[in-house]
C-alpha cells in the first residue's frame, strides 16, 4: 500500500513536471519531492501539509517526519553546456525522528549528497537531479571537437607547464654554466698573464742584483787601485 502511494505521488509530479517549470521555489520543491519519491530507497513520501511529509527510507534507513527548513534558489550559469544551466537549487530538510548521534554520522552525510541540491536547465525548462547533471557535464568533456582542446589542457596542462619549466630551467642553468666556463677561462688567462709577468719581474730583479754586484766589485776594485796610487805618491818624495 505504501509503495502504490509513492507510485502515485510519483506520477503526479511527473505530470506536474510537463508544463515548463520557472526557476523559483514552488517548482524546485515540486520536482525535489518527485527526484525523492523516485530515489530506490524511498517507500514513502506523503505530504501532510505545512512542508511536512510523512517519509520512509531503506537506505538510511528512516521511518518518521521529513520537514523542509528552507529552500534556496540562486542563479549559477555553467557558460559552454550544451544544455545551459541558469539556477542551483538546494532543499534543506530535518528528519524529525533521526536519532542525533546518526545525524553527525558519515553514512547521513553520504546520503545527502544527492537529495538535496537540483539544477535548473534552462534548455529542457525543468530541475534535473545531481546525477543528470554530472552526466551531462561529463558529456560536454568527452564528446565533440570544439573542447577537445580544454580537455586536453584539463588532462595534461600542468605535465606541459612542468615540462616548460624544466626545459628552461635547463636552459637558462647551461647559459650560466657557459658563461661561468667562460669567466674562468678568462680568469686563468689573466692569472697566467700575472705570473708570467711576475717571473718576468723576478728575473729583470736578479739582473739588477747582478748588475749590483758587479758595480760593487768594480767600485772596490777601483777603491783599492786608487789607495795603492796614493802610497806611491807618498813614497816618492822621500825617495828624492
Amino acid at each position: 500500500m505504501q509503495k502504490a502511494a509513492v507510485i502515485i505521488f510519483l506520477l503526479a509530479a511527473l505530470a506536474a513536471q510537463e508544463a515548463p517549470a520557472e526557476a523559483n521555489r514552488d517548482s524546485l520543491i515540486e520536482a525535489w519531492e518527485a527526484h525523492i519519491a523516485s530515489l530506490p530507497g524511498t517507500t514513502r513520501l506523503e505530504a501532510l501539509g505545512n512542508d511536512v511529509y510523512a517519509f520512509e527510507d531503506t537506505d538510511l534507513p528512516y521511518e518518521g517526519e521529513l520537514t523542509i527548513v528552507g529552500a534556496l534558489v540562486r542563479p549559477a550559469e555553467s557558460a559552454g553546456l550544451k544544455t545551459r544551466y541558469s539556477h542551483t537549487g538546494m532543499v534543506d530538510f530535518r528528519l524529525a525522528d533521526l536519532p542525533a548521534e546518526r545525524l553527525s554520522s558519515q553514512v547521513y552525510y553520504y546520503w545527502l549528497t544527492d537529495r538535496q541540491t537540483l539544477h535548473y536547465s534552462e534548455a529542457e525548462q525543468r530541475w534535473v537531479d545531481p546525477a543528470t547533471y554530472q552526466q551531462s557535464i561529463t558529456n560536454m568533456y568527452s564528446s565533440g571537437a570544439s573542447y577537445g582542446g580544454l580537455s586536453f589542457m584539463l588532462n595534461y596542462g600542468i605535465w606541459i607547464i612542468l615540462i616548460g619549466l624544466v626545459i628552461f630551467v635547463f636552459v637558462a642553468v647551461g647559459k650560466q654554466a657557459k658563461k661561468a666556463r667562460s669567466l674562468m677561462d678568462e680568469s686563468a688567462a689573466i692569472n697566467k698573464k700575472a705570473r708570467e709577468n711576475i717571473d718576468r719581474a723576478q728575473g729583470l730583479q736578479d739582473e739588477l742584483l747582478a748588475i749590483a754586484r758587479e758595480n760593487r766589485d768594480l767600485q772596490s776594485e777601483n777603491n783599492e787601485l786608487l789607495r795603492k796610487m796614493l802610497e806611491v805618491f807618498r813614497r816618492e818624495p822621500k825617495q828624492k
